[in-house]
């Protein structure tokens, strides 16, 4: 009875487990997504709507959180995590649960067998439990911190991805925001084109200009429709690939809103490349692959140290011969003596990856130099520019009154009038467009130098819109109030 009773309990056992088998592959997807996307700072969202104001930091924020690229690279960090508990498990013992069930034709024992005839089973019914433990215990264990540095590599390299993603967005959207001021001022830049032809077309009628010069008129006119035609179209292929990068349908009467206007001062070029050493993830994914690779040369050579095997084996029911041994166990080490040359090569090829990965290292080192030098030189030129473009744009912008005025006087033709506005025009644009390209450029300083992480734009995301970045100085207030007066440089249609 007892006996029953203690088969029937194993059995219930051995139910249990098997019911618990399915439960165990069970992965929370949601879980394991989320892990990445705390590192991202991203929040992924089901159903993007189209922003009916759209500023830079806004823009970034939803590439940062719809980019497919950039969770496929979160993947990769979470199979790297995955690949680190594997390493892990390796330390843990395999258990494996079966069912053995025997039947045999049933035969006659000879005369005089006697007792012997009670080992001899014709059917039995048994459900063992394997427990197996192989391990080389100096090579998995820096197997495991091979596993965590790569780990940690894979984050710098999301995050770097990252960096390169919010870099791209700005560029996109800089560029069509200087796209549609050229669209603007070419719009307006034809209209005083056109009037130039008419007022030439009178004057040749009257006799007092000459056929080439209408024909020159004609010829700009002509000319400015076809630039007016080309930066219209950079505008909506632009919009295109800012919908795209930030995963909304499309962005065609979207307004933006140019609010990037870092507080924070830029520390000087000497102390950027220190800052860039240690806030580049490139470089930091760079340390850790040179550190994985040690890692792995150590492990190529610990393969020559012995190994352990253990196994035991045990049963939750059992109804074989004899019924009163219940389990065994075995334990083994092996020696490497010759393994045909087979972990001398692993060794060489452990070598010949870190080599390779200190040479990426070094070069990346030389090549960040290089980058922050040119960046640096571009944010300082812009800056120059902007200067010596807003003093040309308010000299023209002079030229235009005093041309006004002198026309007023009689001193003056109309088409005097018309070329000076055409090249107030154009000065307010090339001002306008260094502008953006100063910013662009400040923000791709900041990405050089490791600076242009997501708490970079979370900052911006909270900074109010500034009614006016670029004032005009009271010197020019004057000119201001023309008609041509500077555009507002933070909100642009």
């Amino acid at each position: 009875m007892k006996t029953q009773r203690k088969h029937a309990l194993r059995a219930m056992a051995v139910l249990a487990l098997a019911a618990l088998v399915p439960l165990a592959g069970c992965v929370n997807q949601k879980k394991e997504v989320l892990k990445y996307r705390k590192v991202l700072h991203s929040h992924p969202v089901a159903v993007p709507q189209v922003p009916a104001i759209l500023t830079l930091a806004n823009a970034m924020r939803l590439a940062n959180n719809q980019d497919e690229q950039l969770a496929s690279a979160g993947e990769n960090y979470l199979q790297a995590i995955i690949a680190k508990d594997r390493a892990f498990s390796t330390f843990m013992p395999h258990i494996g649960l079966g069912a053995q069930d025997f039947q045999m034709r049933r035969f006659s024992t000879p005369p005089g067998a006697g007792p012997i005839s009670q080992f001899f089973q014709t059917h039995y019914f048994n459900v063992p439990l394997a427990t197996t433990l192989d391990v080389n215990i100096l090579r998995d264990a820096t197997g495991i911190k091979a596993a965590d540095i790569t780990t940690d590599q894979q984050k710098a390299l999301l995050l770097d991805m990252q960096s390169n993603l919010l870099l791209e967005v700005a560029q996109t959207y800089y560029q069509v925001l200087s796209d549609q001021r050229s669209a603007a001022v070419l719009t307006r830049s034809l209209a005083v084109q056109n009037a130039r032809v008419a007022s030439v077309s009178r004057e040749e009628k009257a006799g007092v200009a000459l056929r080439l010069t209408v024909l020159q008129s004609q010829a700009d006119a002509a000319n400015t429709q076809v630039q007016l035609t080309n930066a219209r179209d950079r505008v909506i292929k632009g919009r295109a690939t800012l919908a795209f990068l930030i995963g909304v349908p499309n962005l065609n009467h979207a307004r933006l809103i140019n609010n990037f206007s870092p507080h924070s001062p830029t520390p000087p070029e000497n102390a950027l490349e220190q800052i860039a050493l240690h806030d580049r993830q490139d470089l930091r994914s760079a340390d850790f692959a040179v550190l994985a690779a040690q890692a792995k040369v150590q492990a190529a050579y610990q393969e020559y140290f012995p190994s352990i095997s253990v196994n035991m084996n045990t049963f939750l029911y059992k109804q074989q011969f004899p019924s009163d041994s219940w389990w065994s166990a075995m334990f083994s080490a092996n020696f490497p003596i010759f393994e045909g040359g087979m972990i001398y090569q692993d060794i060489r090829t452990a070598w010949s990856q870190l080599r390779q990965a200190a040479l990426a290292d070094q070069r990346l080192r030389r090549q960040i130099h290089e980058q922050l030098i040119t960046a640096y030189e571009d944010w300082q030129n812009d800056i120059t520019l902007i200067r010596n473009l807003h003093t040309e744009y308010i000299a023209a912008n002079a030229a235009y009154l005093q041309a006004q005025h002198s026309f007023k006087a009689g001193l003056a033709t109309n088409l005097d009038v018309i070329t000076a506005q055409d090249s107030a025009l154009q000065s307010q644009l090339a001002w306008q467009t260094q502008l953006y390209q100063e910013r662009l450029a400040l923000l791709n300083l900041l990405r050089v130098s490791g600076r242009l992480t997501w708490p970079t734009i979370a900052l911006l995301a909270k900074e109010p819109l500034p009614k006016n970045m670029h004032a005009p100085k009271p010197a020019v207030q004057k000119a201001a109030q023309a008609p041509l007066a500077p555009p507002n440089a933070v909100a642009v249609r």
